[in-house]
């Protein structure tokens, strides 16, 4: 009977895995076949966000309108705030609430928390739980990507001056992500970790004791690494771009405007509604290990799902007494 239910667990963490490979090229196809259709090159200057756009027409209209009464000022003045902290953001992302406790009380207003056990479980469901728990944590906030860690870095950029033909080197500082995590992080502690413990708990208790040390030595070093990669992949910062309000001189053909982070991008860096950020070299989003996958994590990624399979085959030996 132990082995029975020890092989359902190891077949349901399958199952996750193969969700994980298949759900690659369909994210990624979708993501580029609708990103081509929806980007242009224009100048940094006339693309307006629907945000900018209410208040440039409510600028305009102004002298005619009626004064406000507190609730609207308020509405006014928060707009303002939002816009503000989007538009000075030193990433390329999306217009969200500018902290976890502003979007905490916007779900506890909408009673959006108390629906979340009847619903299907999505982004606005897993951006709720992240505005309470961030809030009491007091982590940072990029897009809808929670900051647990961050420090300052310098950066040294090259500017050439083609009048003159000469080069200045500019240095300055720029926020770098040390922790960060992805808004899908409930379900990472709440069913990949379980899963993955679960059945790596089940046998070291079950088969480990009887065979070999070798054994023993080769499926710790796995079970390990499975695990440290689950960790980098979920942690790291899957290479979110910086804002760039115009595409650098030597690549300025290549580089497309994003409407959505009001910055430009280079070739398959794309933004992803979900985190709403732009990620360098986007693949996907994997709501199993929480986050986006791109530049920063695919190396880690890819060795999660390797070691998925492995570990998974290594325990269904060990429980059925192949090794």
């Amino acid at each position: 009977r132990h082995t029975t239910t020890s092989v359902v667990g190891c077949c349901l963490l399958s199952l996750v895995a193969i969700q994980v490979g298949q759900a690659m090229p369909q994210r990624r196809a979708a993501v580029r076949g609708s990103d081509s259709n929806k980007d242009e090159v224009v100048p940094f200057s006339q693309s307006l966000g629907p945000i900018e756009k209410d208040l440039a027409a409510s600028d305009e209209n102004a002298s005619t309108v009626e004064p406000l009464d507190i609730d609207q000022q308020y509405e006014v003045e928060h707009k303002n705030a939002k816009l503000k902290h989007w538009q000075e953001s030193p990433f390329a992302v999306g217009a969200v609430k500018v902290t976890w406790e502003e979007e905490c009380r916007d779900h506890n207003g909408n009673g959006c928390c108390q629906q979340c056990c009847s619903e299907e479980v999505d982004a606005n469901c897993c951006i709720c739980c992240s505005g309470y728990f961030c809030s009491k944590l007091g982590a940072g906030r990029v897009g809808n990507m929670a900051v647990l860690k961050q420090s300052m870095e310098w950066v040294e950029l090259v500017e050439v001056d083609e009048e003159k033909g000469t080069e200045t080197t500019r240095k300055y500082q720029r926020p770098r992500l040390d922790v960060v995590v992805g808004p899908f992080w409930p379900m990472l502690l709440c069913v990949t970790y379980p899963l993955i413990f679960g059945v790596s708990l089940w046998t070291a208790i079950v088969a480990i004791p009887r065979v070999p040390f070798v054994a023993q030595l080769v499926w710790g070093a796995l079970t390990f690494a499975l695990i440290y990669a689950l960790a980098k992949t979920s942690f790291s910062d899957p290479g979110i771009l910086y804002r760039h309000a115009r595409p650098p001189p030597q690549d300025e053909n290549s580089w497309r405007w994003s409407d959505q982070a009001q910055s430009y991008r280079p070739r398959g860096a794309y933004y992803d509604t979900d985190c709403a950020v732009i990620v360098e070299d986007f693949d996907h989003t994997c709501p199993w290990t929480g986050t986006a996958i791109g530049k920063g994590n695919m190396p880690y990624f890819q060795c999660f799902v390797g070691l998925v399979f492995i570990c998974l085959i290594m325990d269904i030996l060990l429980l059925t007494g192949a090794i």
